[in-house]
């Protein structure tokens, strides 16, 4: 299915259509995400007096977390703290519910950190201690006022607002911060491997090293090959009434303004095209490394990162896994990069309870969390180092997410958009899918493409405004671009409006 995008305030004017927080209107008592949270009642916190660390200096406006407590404390060492680390890692991970999903649950869960772990709030220049609490799967318990707070508003609690919390928290008995307890989770072995490089070898004696399954369908049979990568296609699927008299390149392999593989291509680091240099786009240069070259303005403006406050208590953020910093200005923003890896972890958490995850019969890849994480291929068909996932989070908890792929100015994806079940039936996905819409809006993207189950097509027709892709014309412009649609779902993903699965469009 594929949906125009358009001016919202003209999308308002059709009487049918509500924004971001919802609506309780009877029309809408036959859509499974009707209806809108009651508000929780705001209460107002105490600042909690400083208190000194014993041997700190006022005078220390240089304070270093890692670098000073070993003078603060000669036995807590940074060898002690590794050692700590070393252990919770080696520690029994209980299976228990998890009722939230938020960075923290997923630092307790990984092992990092410990569940009821003392907490302090430290101000960065003198080093004191403003607000003590514990951490739980559910938030931090404040010690001060005896109430689970998020990590924003412990650290409003201690009257700062550096908008990097993570940093200033930090763990009692290691004396590590919730900082360099993301990076330990990040890079524990479980998670490298949910985010691994794709890479399909041939056998060793084979002489077909092509895919064995079509770019569009996915299936095998009577396929053409590109002479330049693995990529094989039905000629049918490519719309291709004549078999071509030699060499033939894909749509992957040629400038996507031109059509041409002569002279040196550039690879547009968002939507994966090639193009020339003196067609359009970034110049290869000192400045622009290959690996953050943009074809287009479309390609580059991005919000990654950001978030974005809406009512009710909620925010939205688009999110991204990535290595290395988005580009030279912001090389050294570590903070962002971390707290994106979290929260990418997060999500994966979120999506794997809302969907089953799906095996590509003929690599063995995991679609599902390839597409979350990210991650790139040397085959074409599965490369997934386009996708972002924008969250919607109540708090610190993340209560849902949306896998979104721009493929240049003309059309973006949304293959996967799920809410954990007892936030369902409130609303929640309509809530991202209004902030997602807005934000493709303002790329000035012209269509969203979905797939969607027979039973639930009415509703993304009626409710969403979307419209089957029957133009013979838009069905072969959209063969040229590298979509995943074709997915299975879970039974109980199945039973709600957020599960989208089995049919092309």
């Amino acid at each position: 299915m594929v949906y125009n995008l358009r001016d919202r305030n003209l999308l308002n004017s059709r009487g049918t259509y509500y924004g971001s927080s919802g609506s309780d209107d009877g029309s809408y008592d036959l859509d499974p995400d009707f209806g809108t949270p009651a508000r929780r009642p705001r209460r107002s916190m105490p600042r909690a007096a400083g208190i000194r660390i014993p041997g700190s200096e006022g005078e220390n406006s240089s304070w270093n977390f890692t670098g000073n407590m070993e003078s603060m404390w000669p036995g807590r060492t940074s060898e002690n703290r590794r050692r700590v680390i070393e252990r919770n890692r080696r520690r029994n991970r209980p299976d228990v519910p998890i009722a939230k999903r938020s960075v923290l649950s997923w630092l307790i869960s990984m092992g990092v950190v410990s569940e009821n772990e003392e907490v302090w709030y430290l101000d960065a220049p003198w080093g004191n201690i403003l607000v003590e609490g514990k951490v739980t799967r559910e938030g931090i318990f404040c010690m001060c006022c005896s109430r689970l707070v998020t990590v924003g508003e412990f650290e409003a609690h201690a009257g700062w607002k550096t908008n990097k919390p993570y940093q200033h928290i930090i763990l009692a008995m290691s004396l590590l911060s919730l900082f360099d307890c993301q990076t330990e989770a990040w890079e524990e072995k479980e998670e490298e491997e949910r985010r691994k490089f794709n890479y399909i070898q041939p056998a060793p004696k084979a002489l077909d090293t092509s895919d064995d399954a079509c770019m569009i369908c996915a299936d095998g049979g009577d396929l053409i090959c590109c002479e330049s990568c693995p990529s094989t296609f039905h000629p049918n699927c490519i719309f291709m009434e004549n078999l071509p008299q030699g060499d033939w390149l894909c749509f992957y392999c040629v400038c996507k303004y031109c059509g041409s593989a002569t002279r040196i291509l550039n690879e547009c680091s968002q939507c994966d095209k090639p193009y020339h240099a003196k067609c359009g786009g970034e110049k290869l240069e000192l400045m622009n490394p290959a690996s953050t070259l943009f074809c287009g303005k479309t390609c580059r403006k991005r919000m990654v990162g950001v978030r974005n406050y809406l009512e009710d208590g909620l925010s939205w953020t688009l999110v991204q896994r990535r290595g290395q910093p988005w580009t030279v200005s912001c090389a050294n923003d570590e903070y962002t990069r971390v707290e994106c890896n979290s929260k990418i972890a997060t999500a994966w958490q979120v999506m794997n309870e809302c969907f089953l995850s799906t095996i590509d019969r003929h690599t063995r890849a995991n679609i599902l969390q390839s597409i979350v994480y990210n991650c790139g291929s040397n085959f074409t068909r599965i490369n997934y180092s386009g996708f972002y996932t924008a969250v919607l989070e109540k708090g610190d908890e993340m209560i849902s997410a949306a896998s979104i792929r721009v493929h240049g100015k003309m059309l973006a994806e949304m293959p996967f958009i799920g809410t954990r079940g007892r936030y369902r039936r409130q609303g929640m996905a309509r809530v991202l899918y209004n902030c997602i819409e807005n934000f493709l809006c303002s790329l000035k993207i012209e269509k969203l493409v979905i797939p969607s189950m027979d039973e639930r097509t009415s509703m993304w027709i009626d409710k969403y405004f979307f419209a089957r892709v029957e133009d013979e014309n838009l069905k072969q412009a959209l063969s040229g671009y590298n979509m995943d649609i074709i997915w299975q779902c879970s039974t109980a993903a199945a039973e709600t409006s957020e599960c989208l699965g089995w049919s092309r469009f």
